[in-house]
């Protein structure tokens, strides 16, 4: 029997331990008694003797009694996880934590023993590589990896700046299909980079930000700065991007929320078993003014997660905001590591955080796998059944699954085969290299690019260098190759802000959330 298939087995059996059982005793008020915790551990005992005195193999029972824990905590919920020691390198992770050593700039959740992407920070190297949330890491430098955590997965993978990493995932494809592909990925950590890659004037009156992180402790500095920026330039209404945010510093979160909300406003309530869990957390550090009361509109999506939510449901339940784009992640938890007496840590969820009218921003993770709670993250979801609450105006705004928007938008189409292949054969990025190098003369405002159309003779010649790397690009597909080109040649020339400037001036969603300001305006009191 394989140590998954242990694990698996013993997952059932502490599974089964929660679950009520047909016998005579304490009832439930259904006729089905719960069994009592002394029967449970006598139980997880037989069970224990009856492998190591009948099964073939020689197993150790420290392996068994580890698997048992690691499946205790997994049927809590899908963010609880358990470090234990004997796989802790502890001078590595103090390395890490005292910034000696760098991580990969990537987010990974364990999902049935596999470690799957959550999120790629924004403004690195590794953003440009074509890493989706989804992608199962198989293998590092073409080696198996140890880590059983995503907290030992960091460790492991961290090393000095800059080094590079092979990572090996597997892909499923829209249409069913299953892809390999190597990444080489550079340690570097997301909060060098600015949080705010790109702030802009869309228009005459109409401001842009885009806000990508509240990881690091400059994220509203570095907002104040691009705000102030915009307000010198004749902004009259804001446009804040927090899509594919994924969370941070709550801490952060309340100082981004104080640039447009008063002195004294929740940004958020916690709450837990015990009483020191619960609090409210407040706007301490307001720029709030008399001539900030311009309309805002915020655009959120499947990627805006826990941090970020909590700013969007902020600004939404006070009436600050209109919020636009589609249901966020869902995600709002509070979470404690708490040592054990043999080295081990536990991380577990301690608390459950609400918006200041008491919606709870976390999905529902009972009666569903793990896979599942992460595959849903992006399913599309209705206001039916969702907890409600009233904002400070009165009107009725959901949680219980994300921040759900005050105007939705229609998910994106899924990708094209021809275009998913361009990705993952990183075409774009090769050919776009050479394309700057041999029109950099013409290339020297970026706005001015991404008002302009690609020349008929670059879809020509990128059609051929991709046939020649085996990719076919149908007649109909022009549109779609144009706007991935337009953005892609954009970061070879003018890096992360420029390829974020012309993805906003040409993004169709950007257009739909400007029509939200004549209700954003109505706000304003």
């Amino acid at each position: 029997m394989t140590r998954r298939v242990f694990r698996v087995a013993l997952l059932l059996m502490v599974w089964g331990a929660t679950t009520p059982a047909r016998a005579a005793g304490q009832s439930d008020g259904a006729g089905i008694r719960r069994r009592t915790t002394y029967e449970d551990l006598q139980l997880f005992g037989q069970v224990l003797n009856q492998i190591r005195v009948n099964h073939p193999d020689s197993i150790e029972a420290h392996e068994l009694f580890l698997a048992a824990v690691e499946a205790m905590v997994h049927a809590a919920d899908p963010h609880s996880y358990v470090v234990p020691a004997m796989r802790l390198d502890a001078a590595k992770a103090e390395a890490l934590e005292k910034g000696k050593l760098y991580p990969l700039p990537i987010d990974f959740s364990f999902v049935g023993g596999t470690p799957v992407v959550v999120n790629v920070a924004a403004g690195t190297a590794a953003r440009r590589l074509d890493i989706l949330p989804g992608d199962e890491l198989v293998s590092v430098d073409g080696a198996a990896f140890l880590a059983h955590s995503a907290a030992e997965l960091d460790v492991e993978l961290a090393g000095p700046k800059k080094t590079p990493v092979r990572l090996t995932i597997e892909r499923r494809r829209d249409d069913g299909s299953f892809v390999r592909l190597d990444r080489v990925v550079q340690r570097e950590r997301a909060e060098e980079e600015s949080a705010v890659p790109v702030s802009m004037m869309l228009d005459s009156v109409t401001g842009y930000v885009r806000v990508t992180t509240f990881v690091g402790e400059r994220v509203a500095d570095d907002l104040h700065g691009a705000l102030e920026r915009l307000e010198k330039g004749g902004m009259q209404q804001l446009l804040l991007d927090l899509r594919d945010n994924g969370g941070g510093s709550v801490a952060e979160a309340a100082h981004v929320a104080g640039e447009f909300l008063p002195r004294g406003a929740i940004v958020y309530t916690s709450e837990g078993r015990k009483p020191e869990i619960t609090d409210t957390g407040r706007v301490k550090r307001s720029f709030f003014r008399s001539e900030r009361r311009y309309p805002i509109v915020v655009m959120v999506n499947a990627g805006t997660a826990s941090a970020s939510e909590l700013v969007a449901g902020a600004l939404q339940d006070h009436d600050r905001a209109l919020i636009v784009g589609r249901p966020t992640f869902g995600k709002s938890l509070l979470m404690r590591g708490f040592p054990m007496s043999d080295g081990s840590v536990l991380w577990l969820v301690v608390g459950h955080v609400r918006t200041p009218c008491g919606r709870v921003v976390q999905r529902q993770y009972r009666s569903i796998t793990r896979r599942e709670y992460y595959r849903l993250a992006r399913a599309e979801r209705d206001t039916a059944g969702r907890p409600a609450c009233r904002t400070d105006a009165g009107r009725t705004v959901y949680g219980g699954g994300g921040i759900f928007p005050d105007v939705t938008l229609p998910d994106a189409p899924s990708q094209p085969r021809w275009a998913s292949r361009l990705d993952e054969q990183q075409l774009l990025m090769t050919w776009s290299g050479s394309y700057v190098d041999a029109h950099g003369a013409t290339l020297t405002d970026v706005d001015a690019f991404s008002a302009r159309e690609l020349p008929a003779a670059a879809l020509a010649d990128f059609r051929a260098y991709a046939s020649k790397q085996g990719v076919s690009i149908p007649a109909d597909g022009d549109g779609l190759l144009r706007e991935m080109l337009l953005t892609s040649i954009a970061y070879a020339r003018w890096g992360t802000e420029g390829a974020y400037r012309v993805y906003a001036r040409r993004d169709g969603e950007v257009r739909a959330a400007m029509a939200g300001f004549g209700a954003a305006r109505v706000m304003v009191r």
